[in-house]
């Protein structure tokens, strides 16, 4: 699966929930600014793993929802997806 395609899907989530400006921009939201509650949170993460299986880790895939923009989001997706090891620092 490649990136564009998991962008695609974390986007969809969002359609008709969201102004459009901040979907027209939604590759440089960050998640925390969509995200009211923890519990929206949860929600988009059961989303994922209906969408892409449960390869989906929450443990792994919602901190880092704090700091990151979806853009960044869907490369880690991505990278998991695919069984790719993490990109070294």
């Amino acid at each position: 699966m490649d990136q564009q395609a998991v962008l695609s899907r974390m986007k969809a989530y969002f359609e008709g929930n969201c102004p459009a400006e901040t979907l027209d921009r939604f590759e440089d939201v960050k998640a925390t600014e969509l995200f009211q509650e923890s519990i929206d949170v949860l929600n988009f993460l059961f989303y994922l793993e209906d969408e892409f299986g449960p390869k989906i880790d929450a443990t792994q895939v919602g901190p880092a929802m704090a700091n990151k923009t979806f853009a960044e989001l869907s490369v880690e997706l991505t990278r998991v997806l695919n069984d790719e090891p993490r990109a070294k620092l």
